[in-house]
């Protein structure tokens, strides 16, 4: 459905029909990466229903896989005026401050996304691993040891925190965390993952043989 032939007047709201439909392209669009189209859609969405933050969250979470961060942040930022105790908005705004190599600020949302929601595994295993890439272990493996604590994604859990063990020389925590992961992953397979975890494992029995 071309944009140009919906003739709804701004703010006058959609016919439920015709949300549904838009909603359908706009999922369409994201799956097969048209996101010029999704953009178009979201930005029509949005003068129809200004007050919508998901609406706001998803244009960036669109922007952000293009890259352009700035039109990411606007929308970010617009999203949590409109809803400021969403945590996940500050997860997504906290991942394209990383992008932008703002690591303060990204460890400050990842922060707020937590004391919103103490559950929010994501922001934590985000957190681990910016912590890891700056060089602070040990704040990395807290954030790991937290989210295990929790209980969930603990495949992916253990295989940051044996990647932080790996990179900081605890060859022997690493290579548990490592089975422990793939074990989980019997259960619940993830190709990406595991060819992740093969990869970690061959550097570091390459590394323990030199």
């Amino acid at each position: 459905m071309p944009l140009s032939t919906l003739k709804t007047p701004k703010n006058a709201g959609l016919h439920q029909a015709t949300a549904k439909l838009l909603h359908q392209h706009l999922h369409r669009a994201l799956a097969q990466g048209h996101y010029g189209q999704a953009i178009r859609l979201l930005d029509y969405l949005i003068v129809q229903a200004p007050k919508k933050s998901s609406y706001y969250t998803q244009r960036g979470l669109v922007y952000y896989r293009c890259r352009q961060w700035s039109q990411a942040m606007v929308n970010y930022n617009q999203a949590l005026q409109l809803n400021p105790g969403n945590d996940r908005i500050y997860v997504n705004r906290a991942n394209c401050y990383v992008a932008q190599g703002k690591f303060p600020e990204a460890i400050a949302d990842y922060d707020c996304a937590i004391a919103i929601n103490p559950n929010n595994i994501r922001a934590r295993l985000r957190q681990g691993i910016l912590f890891r890439g700056l060089g602070l272990y040990e704040d990395a493996i807290t954030c790991f040891d937290l989210a295990l604590f929790l209980g969930q994604l603990s495949a992916y859990t253990y295989a940051e925190r044996g990647r932080t063990y790996h990179v900081d020389g605890h060859w022997n925590c690493a290579m548990g965390d490592y089975q422990s992961a793939l074990t989980m992953l019997d259960r619940a397979p993830s190709q990406p993952l595991e060819f992740q975890l093969q990869t970690w494992i061959s550097e570091l029995i390459s590394n323990r043989l030199k």
